[in-house]
């Protein structure tokens, strides 16, 4: 069987995502040894294409933790400003402030959990130190 550009993209594709040779078989209808015999010889564009699904999954969870960061602290946000409206009003009618208190401080744990991951340590770089220097 001769290859076409569209079979071996289809199989790189295939296999960047994770697809085994068996699935790819079934999909593509190319057998498995010829598949095989692709990847040694398709391996540069095959790890080209396992980067860019890998970078392109990464964004998507840094997206989605983005997301997840922006709830947790509009959430924070409104819980505090109901904590403090309650107090300052001394109204505890519907959930008892125990209970917001609790779920203000979860939230603010979840905040600090997914912030702290995306800290940035200056230490590491030399040239941000302060250091003496002798002036003549």
């Amino acid at each position: 069987m001769t290859k076409t550009l569209e079979q071996v993209g289809k199989f790189v594709e295939l296999r960047a995502r994770g697809y085994s040779y068996d699935k790819i078989a079934e999909e593509t209808g190319i057998s498995k040894p010829t598949l095989l015999k692709w990847s040694t010889d398709y391996s540069r564009e095959l790890k080209e294409a396992e980067h860019f699904e890998m970078n392109s999954l990464l964004s998507q969870y840094g997206v989605m933790r983005q997301s997840r960061v922006q709830v947790f602290s509009s959430m924070l946000g409104k819980a505090l400003q109901e904590l403090n409206k309650r107090a300052e009003e001394n109204d505890y009618s519907e959930v008892p402030t125990d209970k917001l208190l609790k779920i203000t401080l979860e939230l603010e744990r979840r905040v600090e959990r997914e912030a702290e991951e995306k800290k940035f340590d200056n230490g590491a770089l030399g040239y941000f130190k302060e250091e003496e220097v002798e002036v003549d």
